[in-house]
C-alpha cells in the first residue's frame, strides 16, 4: 500500500456537516476537502481524481447527491461512495445504489458511526483493487506464458534437427517440421499419440529408456537409418527440479554425408588392420619364443635388437587396436551410455593401475581430490580409456625420477581432470597437431619412446562424444598439463542435444 494519506471529498451545503466530518476524519489520518454543493464537488474531483472516498449529501442545489454519484462513478469505478442523508428512505437508498453508492450514513451520526462506515468502505476498496492487481498481473503472466511457447514453437520449428518429445505417459506431444520430414508418420500424427504411431522401434525404445531411467538423468545416442539417410539420435529424460520425469526428448541429427565418408575411410582402414593383424602377431610370437631361448641361445647385442624389433611390433599391433577403435566409433559400432558416474573413483582406479609403470621409472604418481566432487554424466569404459591414454602418455613422456600428478577439480558445471606432468614439453607447432591421427613429435627423446599417434585422436573424440573439451598446456622442458572438462549431471541433463554416438 501506498504511504500518501487516503484523500476524501465531502460534499454536502451545510458548513456545519462539511466541517464535522473534515475535523473527525482528520484527525484519523485522514486527508479531506469539502464542497458547498454537488456542481462544486465535481469541479473538485474532476481537478484532483485521487480520492479514495466521497461523503455526498442527497439533497443540495445545483446538482443533487444521485446525480453527482452518478458522474463520479463513471470517471472512476474504484472510489468509494457514501450518502449523507437526513431524508433516507429505501427508495432514495435503492437509487443511490443504483447510481452507483457503496451505502449512507443517515443523519445525525456520532464520530464512530462516521468512521465505521468509512473505513468498511475502504477495506472494501482495499479489496477489489487488490483483486483487480492480481487479475491483471495473472492475464500479463498469462500473455507472457502464451509469448514464450508461440516463441519456443517458432524456434523448434526452425530448427533443422528434427525434434520429438513425449510426455509421461509415454503420448507424443510434440514434433517439429524437420522430424515430419524425417519420420513420415509424424506428418499424420495428430497430438497426443502413442509412441507406437512413430512405427520406428528403435526410436520408440530409445524415447521409453530415457522416459524410464532408474538412476537419474542418461542422454542416449544412437545411429539410426530412416530410408536412405542416417541420423544421429539423441535422447534424454525431461525432469522437474525435483527429480520428478515429466517426459523424454530425441532430437535427429542428418548425418548421413558425413557417414558416407567416415564409411569409405574406415572401410579402408578396418581391410588393413585386418590384414597387418594376424602377421604382426606372428612375428611377435617368434620374437618372444626367440628371447625366451626356445631357439638357442642369443647374444647381448642380438637381444637388445631382438628387444627393440619386439617393442615396436607391440606397438604397431597397439596401434592396430587404436585404428579399430577410432574405425569404431567412425562408423557407430562404437557405444556410449551416459549415465551418474563418480569420474573421481574412474580416475582412482586409473592411477593405481599405472602405478607399476611410473615405479619402473622412479616416477612419482600422485591423485588429488580436494573435498566432494559432482557427478558427471559419462560412459564409465569410455572415461577410463581417456584417463588410461592422458595417464600413460605422460608417464611415457617424463623422465625417470619425475613427476606425474592426476588431480579432480569442480569448475561451475564440469568436472575436470587435470593430468600434468614435468616431463619434455612440446613446442606451440607440436601442440597443435597432437590430437590429429598418426601424428607423433618427432625429436632426440620420442625417437625411443614407442606409441602409436592415435591415442590423444581417440581421447578427443571420445571427450567430444561427452559434450566436453580437452585443452592443453605446454611449454618445451616444463612439461604438459591437460585438462578434460566434463559437463556435471545437473547441467548436462538440462540440453536434450547430448553428444554421443553408437
Amino acid at each position: 500500500m501506498s504511504d500518501e494519506p487516503v484523500r476524501i471529498l465531502v460534499v454536502d451545503d451545510e458548513l456545519g456537516m462539511r466541517e464535522g466530518c473534515r475535523k473527525i476524519l482528520t484527525a484519523e489520518g485522514f486527508e479531506v476537502e469539502t464542497a458547498a454543493d454537488g456542481m462544486a464537488g465535481l469541479e473538485i474531483f474532476e481537478k484532483r481524481r485521487n480520492f479514495a472516498a466521497a461523503l455526498i449529501d442527497m439533497k443540495m442545489p445545483r446538482m443533487d447527491g444521485v446525480q453527482l454519484i452518478e458522474k463520479i462513478r463513471q470517471q472512476n469505478d474504484d472510489i468509494v461512495l457514501l450518502v449523507i442523508t437526513a431524508y433516507a428512505t429505501i427508495e432514495t437508498a435503492v437509487e443511490a445504489t443504483k447510481r452507483g453508492a457503496y451505502g449512507y450514513i443517515p443523519k445525525p451520526f456520532t464520530p464512530d458511526e462516521l468512521l465505521l462506515a468509512v473505513r468498511n468502505g475502504l477495506e472494501r476498496r482495499e479489496l477489489i483493487l487488490r483483486a483487480k492487481r492480481l487479475q491483471e498481473e495473472r492475464e500479463r503472466r498469462m500473455l507472457e506464458v502464451a509469448y514464450e511457447r508461440s516463441q519456443s514453437k517458432t524456434i523448434i520449428n526452425c530448427m533443422t534437427d528434427g525434434v520429438i518429445a513425449v510426455n509421461r505417459e509415454g503420448q507424443i506431444v510434440l514434433q517439429n517440421t524437420a522430424a515430419s520430414r524425417v519420420v513420415a508418420e509424424c506428418c499424420s500424427v495428430d497430438t497426443p499419440a502413442p509412441l507406437s504411431a512413430l512405427k520406428c522401434e528403435e526410436l520408440a525404445v530409445l524415447l521409453r529408456d530415457a522416459l524410464h531411467a532408474a538412476s537419474g538423468p542418461a542422454i542416449l545416442s544412437k545411429e539410426i537409418r530412416f530410408g536412405e539417410s542416417t541420423y544421429m539420435v539423441n535422447t534424454s529424460s525431461v525432469r522437474e527440479p525435483s527429480g520428478e520425469t515429466i517426459g523424454a526428448v530425441s532430437v535427429l541429427r542428418d548425418i548421413t554425408a558425413r557417414k558416407k565418408l567416415e564409411e569409405e575411410k574406415s572401410m579402408f582402414v578396418s581391410m588393413v588392420a585386418h590384414e597387418i593383424k594376424s602377421p604382426l602377431a606372428a612375428i611377435e610370437n617368434y620374437l618372444n619364443v626367440i628371447l625366451g631361448g626356445m631357439g638357442g641361445d642369443v647374444s647381448e647385442k642380438a637381444r637388445k635388437m631382438l628387444d627393440r624389433s619386439l617393442a615396436r611390433t607391440q606397438a604397431l599391433r597397439q596401434m592396430v587396436a587404436d585404428l579399430m577403435g577410432l574405425t569404431a566409433i567412425e562408423t557407430g559400432r562404437f557405444t556410449i551410455k551416459r549415465v551418474s558416474l563418480d569420474v573421481a573413483a574412474v580416475a582412482a582406479a586409473v592411477v593405481e593401475e599405472c602405478k607399476e609403470n611410473a615405479d619402473a621409472k622412479q616416477i612419482q604418481l600422485s591423485f588429488e581430490k580436494p573435498g566432494d566432487i559432482e557427478p558427471a554424466l559419462a560412459d564409465r569404459d569410455a572415461i577410463h580409456s581417456i584417463v588410461k591414454n592422458l595417464v600413460d602418455n605422460a608417464i611415457k613422456y617424463t623422465p625417470n625420477g619425475g613427476h606425474v600428478n592426476v588431480r579432480l577439480e569442480h569448475n561451475g558445471m564440469y568436472v575436470r581432470v587435470v593430468v600434468k606432468d614435468d616431463g619434455i614439453g612440446m613446442t606451440e607447432e607440436e601442440k597443435g597437431k597432437i590430437f590429429e591421427e598418426f601424428y607423433r613429435a618427432k625429436n632426440e627423446y620420442t625417437a625411443y619412446v614407442p606409441g602409436t599417434g592415435l591415442g590423444l585422436s581417440l581421447v578427443k573424440r571420445l571427450v567430444e562424444m561427452h559434450q566436453g573439451r580437452i585443452i592443453v598446456q605446454t611449454a618445451v622442458g616444463r612439461g604438459s598439463t591437460f585438462s578434460v572438462s566434463l559437463p556435471i549431471l545437473e547441467s548436462a541433463a538440462k540440453g536434450t542435444n547430448g553428444g554421443g554416438a553408437t
